[in-house]
């Protein structure tokens, strides 16, 4: 278990606690007719409103932001590719190129680098590694906005639930022993509501905001390593130019660039500039 799980467990814990603590039994925070009504205006919302390969792209970036992955191992894993490619175009031409991107993991990567291949000429590369951040932007876009809904009508759901166990409550009126009881459950899917909108689907709307900033920020990254590996650049050059995305991307030492980029017997930099 991580430090974000671990922490919102013990939020949770406390939470709960606190309720128990001023007197709230288990029948009154878990109430399943309000978590029914809840739950189900969630389902329909996402049935009727979004189309269902949203919502599974929404879902997977969801498990996504939350691997454990960290960000620097990622992002070495994605320079490690590019000198690769670089260094197979630059010394063996597209050929060899064709043959490297098979083992690339990142599809915008492996995208840029097969149009090389085939031989797209500048323009037509950067017009279409252009067109695809694009569609992959909106695709981000698409999963922040589903979950912005859900934020903003789960609270609403959870009054539709209150309003529906209200109706009950005043056929109760009669028997002022219950009345207090029964009052207590409809407001439950209130509290629903509120905590599905503020603890769950706000955070995640926020995760994924951060998470395809990330996505931009990396496809900005490959477009520029793209344009350098057709331009035959030297597969150090590429890599000092990279490092400059060091809000994503930064390593600890330039060591780790310089390594990467010798492998394969390249020439130095200071060769290739004077040459």
């Amino acid at each position: 278990m991580n430090l974000k799980t671990a922490g919102a467990v013990l939020a949770l814990t406390i939470f709960l606690g606190y309720g128990f603590l001023n007197g709230l039994d288990s029948s009154q925070l878990l109430n399943l007719q309000s978590l029914m009504i809840v739950f189900g205006g969630i389902g329909l919302v996402l049935w009727f409103g979004f189309p269902t390969e949203d919502i599974g792209k929404t879902w997977t970036s969801v498990i996504r932001a939350f691997s454990n992955t960290p960000a620097k191992d990622e992002y070495h894993k994605l320079m490690a590719d590019v000198l690769k490619l670089a260094r197979a175009y630059r010394m063996h031409g597209p050929m060899a190129l064709e043959k490297t991107v098979k083992h690339v993991k990142n599809d915008f990567l492996a995208y840029g680098a097969s149009l090389v291949a085939e031989g797209y000429s500048k323009a037509d590369l950067y017009q279409a590694l252009e067109r695809e951040h694009r569609i992959q932007s909106a695709e981000d876009l698409s999963q922040i906005r589903i979950l912005r809904t859900l934020t903003r009508l789960s609270p609403a759901l959870g009054m539709a639930g209150t309003v529906i166990s209200l109706m009950k409550v005043m056929q109760e009126l009669g028997d002022m022993d219950s009345i207090g009881g029964s009052l207590g459950l409809a407001l439950s899917s209130t509290l629903y509501g509120i905590m599905m909108a503020n603890l769950l689907f706000l955070p995640l709307t926020l995760k994924l905001e951060k998470l395809a900033e990330e996505n931009s920020a990396r496809r900005m990254m490959i477009t520029e390593a793209v344009m350098g590996i057709h331009h035959g650049e030297h597969p150090l050059r590429i890599a000092e130019r990279l490092n400059s995305f060091d809000i994503y991307c930064k390593l600890n030492h330039k060591k780790s660039i310089r390594a990467l980029a010798s492998k394969g017997h390249e020439k130095p930099l200071q060769q290739v500039s004077a040459g």
